[in-house]
């Protein structure tokens, strides 16, 4: 498949100011492909996948990523203070230890030891049949991304929200177990310290689903482009038209 015509079409078509990620979850004894690099330092998910929409192709471990919760979604140990969920009580994020350790045990995760690795990249560079795809989007954007999944039968999508561990359990690792779109609102770890703007948002898709929703929104062109000329806002209200200039 060509990963690299899908990613050109998507940032067309939807405007996308953020290039789509791709991510590969590598199972123990598969070797790591050429072109991806360990970073210098260690880092979380989110930074990987940050990283990886300027342009890197990065290869992140488990067990070396630089946060709480996030190894644990990709089945890696995670220390005890935070299953416990007393470091997110502790940042002032939960009224309890116990609802911290009872929110961040339900966040969708790898089975203990499944992923020796996870590979991060633009998915316009991608060669590999990556996981799950993640994209930085508008909420309009968005919008148009679940409605390709309602265009062939009238699908409603049902969302779990993740209030932590966002980037990494809900947009990598939700997707890939439960075959399915997910959107995100980013989290406190991944909000503090990624360039995510105040009013971005996120959406993961499985992989599998790239070509099915590239094609269905070039089928909706005309009703995205209707939409956002706002041609029945204009009609109800003419005074709110731009005027142009000359």
């Amino acid at each position: 498949m060509d990963y690299s015509d899908s990613a050109i079409k998507l940032t067309e078509i939807l405007g996308l100011e953020t290039p789509p990620v791709a991510v590969k979850f590598l199972k123990p004894g598969e070797t790591i492909p050429e072109g991806f690099t360990v970073p210098a330092r260690r880092m979380r998910f989110c930074q990987a996948v940050m990283e990886a929409s300027w342009g890197k192709m990065l290869v992140v471990s488990p067990t070396e990523m630089a946060c709480g919760p996030g190894p644990g979604s990709f089945g890696a140990p995670v220390k005890e203070k935070v299953s416990k969920g007393e470091v997110h009580h502790a940042f002032g994020l939960f009224d309890s230890a116990e609802a911290a350790s009872r929110c961040l045990n339900a966040n969708a995760k790898m089975l203990p030891g499944s992923v020796s690795n996870v590979l991060v990249a633009p998915l316009e560079k991608c060669t590999l049949q990556p996981d799950t795809i993640i994209m930085r989007v508008t909420a309009e954007q968005a919008m148009w991304i679940c409605q390709s999944r309602s265009f062939p039968e009238g699908k409603h999508l049902n969302f779990e929200i993740e209030t932590e561990a966002n980037i990494c359990s809900a947009m990598g690792v939700a997707p890939y177990v439960k075959n399915e779109l997910q959107l995100g609102l980013g989290c406190y770890g991944s909000r503090s310290n990624t360039d995510l703007k105040p009013g971005d948002v996120l959406i993961g898709m499985p992989a599998g689903m790239l070509t099915q929703v590239v094609d269905v929104l070039e089928k909706l062109r005309k009703p995205l482009t209707d939409s956002r000329a706002k041609k029945g806002y204009y009609e109800a209200y003419p005074e709110k038209k731009p005027t142009s200039v000359i």
